[in-house]
């Protein structure tokens, strides 16, 4: 029998026995239009992630970006339409009706910089006269879109001696390594069964904060590694 997912009640377990509404396929699309749409276009800024350079053949090369939410790549030199003679032409990335599923782009050219709605702009080409390339210019486009860097930071540490039933207060700061825009989970083990630990302050980027309490009767050696995830600023 089908079950729901935990976070958006989506139809999940369905076996070929099973009846599934129309609602339940429509709901899946338009759950994951609406939240991964979303989540690209507020995480990453759209633009060019790489390639997509002015050619002197009038083609954009190969490349990658976001451009309108959607992900699109090209494999291949790509033409550029409406380029015009004896002008200075603005060449954007443009999507279209198969740029959500399939990752499609456009290049077209027009004579101001201000492109379409939600276009990106890749630079100028210049023509003269007779269509000979005069100049391209591929520093004034928005090559701004970088990948979100995940990055790890670990450390190890002992302190001596903790008396039995005693409590250690101490600050993991790791703000030499990396710093984060978005702090993410930490893995904090301590050696042997005899400490138990407690962490907080972990919405700071670049430390946090340890309690270990001996929960034995004697002294013993707080032995300890740690390691922690998150978006790197």
């Amino acid at each position: 029998m089908a079950t729901q997912t935990e976070h958006y009640g989506l139809a999940a377990g369905v076996v070929s026995d099973d009846f599934v509404q129309p609602d339940h396929q429509n709901r899946v699309a338009e759950t994951l239009d609406r939240v991964v749409g979303n989540v690209v276009k507020q995480l990453i800024s759209a633009g060019v992630y790489s390639g997509w350079l002015i050619q002197e053949s009038k083609t954009v090369s190969a490349g990658e970006g976001l451009v309108q939410g959607c992900w699109g790549g090209t494999s291949s030199d790509q033409a550029i339409t409406g380029l015009q003679n004896d002008a200075v032409n603005y060449v954007f990335a443009v999507a279209n009706d198969q740029s959500p599923d399939q990752g499609a782009v456009d290049f077209s050219a027009q004579l101001t910089a201000e492109g379409p709605s939600g276009a990106v702009y890749l630079g100028t080409i210049e023509l003269d006269s007779g269509g000979e390339v005069v100049e391209i210019d591929n520093t004034t486009g928005d090559r701004g879109c970088f990948p979100l860097l995940s990055e790890t930071v670990s450390g190890s540490g002992e302190i001596e001696a903790v008396p039995g039933g005693g409590q250690v207060n101490f600050e993991i700061d790791h703000g030499e390594a990396v710093s984060f825009l978005i702090p993410g989970a930490i893995e904090f083990e301590a050696a042997g069964d005899d400490f138990a630990i407690e962490l907080s302050k972990t919405y700071q980027k670049a430390q946090f904060e340890v309690a270990a309490t001996n929960s034995s009767s004697y002294p013993r050696d707080l032995v300890y590694t740690w390691q922690r995830w998150g978006i790197a600023e």
